[in-house]
Formats: C-alpha cells, structure tokens, sequence
C-alpha cells in the first residue's frame, strides 16, 4: 500500500480562492509523476507533504547509502491466496 498523501485543499498553505498553493508546490499523485517533477523543476517545487519526496531526496543527494537502497527497492509481491484462519488444536483434560 503506498503512503498516505494529503490533498492539497486540506493543506494550510493551500489558498481555496484562488485554488493554488502558496508557496508554488506541487503534489503530484504518482511516484512516477514525483520523480518527472522533480527531475524537470527540481526537487524544491514538490510539496513538503508529498510522501515521495523524502525518498526523492535520498535518491538524489545520497544514492550511495544503503538505506536509500533498501528503502528503493521493490517489494516482491505475493502470488496466490491469502492464507485461511489459523486452526489450533485443544485437548481436553480428564478430571
């Protein structure tokens, strides 16, 4: 599950009147569309509560850290069903 993004009309710095940020971020809704931002504007434009842009940062500034490798890699996901309920065994005492 990807983190938790905030909208930008819950934002404080976010102006409803003229339906633009105050101070001129971007919140894009993808990795993808973060990472483009901030290769192309640089990553001062991407809004401080976008999930992505600490991990950007890391990346970019860092690459050689092995935190930021172990926090860039991909999950390997599960194939199949979830496993069913766990049954336990109870014996009964003898009195």
């Amino acid at each position: 599950m990807p983190p938790r993004r905030m909208s930008c009309w819950q934002c404080p710095r976010y102006q409803m009147t003229e339906r633009r940020c105050l101070d001129g971020k971007t919140n894009p809704r993808s990795k993808d569309d973060s990472l483009e931002v901030a290769r192309m504007l640089g990553l001062q434009a991407l809004c401080h509560y976008n999930p992505y842009r600490d991990l950007l940062a890391l990346r970019m500034y860092h690459p050689n850290l092995a935190l930021t490798a172990s926090l860039s890699a991909r999950r390997a996901r599960r194939k199949g069903r979830r496993p069913g309920p766990i049954t336990i065994e109870i014996e009964e005492c003898a009195e």
